[in-house]
């Protein structure tokens, strides 16, 4: 799979680790020792510059505070999870909004609706308002664009945002029950216009019921959407 020189590996569930072609790295949603599906030696990623936040599930923050402490690494989130980030004693927390961008590590992420929730918090406690959910379009030096969706169902703005950020690549949730399922996530793919999909929040519990191979044989023969396990790399 061609990422112009850009590698992007699967940590399981919604964590992912991008490399780019100058070597920066953005890590995406750290749920790491936590995260049943994380193999042993990526619980401990490494240095990042810069980490993006989606929404405040526990199983998208859960390891966040532990990871990044109060460094100096950047970290992109909504004004509500943000401010939770912050009173957890986050160091470098940047706060944008729906539609909004910022710079990271030489990507220009703009931040985009996801159809979700965001309540931060043990489910068996008071939640915390958590504001909207939301995915990121990723602009790279090298004029990659990657949609990184976060959790969602397909909404019919994808094609709203297909013909604004025009992404060269998609990952998407294909879990089902939480998200939406590869009945669901073909019309994603069609409303993008993406011909290669990379798939994540499947797997991790036996609820999440999707699989990669389900979304293949729905999409056209063009549509690249290969296997991978959790510690697997693309691009490069």
């Amino acid at each position: 799979m061609d990422l112009n020189g850009n590698s992007v590996t699967w940590l399981g569930h919604g964590t992912w680790l991008w490399t780019t072609s100058e070597g920066k790295r953005i890590l995406i949603d750290p749920f790491l020792g936590n995260n049943p599906q994380c193999p042993e030696e990526l619980k401990q990623p490494g240095p990042v510059d810069g980490v993006l936040v989606t929404h405040g599930h526990i199983d998208h923050i859960a390891d966040l505070a532990s990871f990044v402490g109060e460094s100096e690494t950047p970290v992109i989130a909504s004004w509500e999870v943000g401010a939770y980030l912050k009173e957890e004693g986050v160091g470098a927390v940047e706060q944008i909004g729906i539609g909004g961008s910022v710079d990271v590590a030489g990507i220009r992420a703009t931040m985009v609706y996801a159809n979700h929730g965001s309540g931060i918090g043990d489910p068996r406690a008071a939640m915390v308002e958590g504001g909207v959910a939301a995915g990121y379009m990723l602009r790279f030096p090298d004029g990659l664009v990657a949609y990184q969706a976060g959790d969602t169902d397909v909404f019919g703005d994808m094609a709203l945002l297909a013909e604004i950020h025009s992404p060269d690549v998609a990952i998407l949730p294909i879990g089902d029950h939480f998200t939406m399922g590869p009945e669901r996530a073909v019309h994603a793919v069609r409303l993008l216009g993406v011909k290669k999909v990379l798939c994540g929040h499947w797997g991790t519990f036996p609820v999440l019921t999707g699989r990669p191979d389900e979304l293949r044989e729905l999409v056209p023969d063009d549509v690249d959407v290969p296997d991978l396990a959790p510690g697997d790399s693309f691009g490069g």
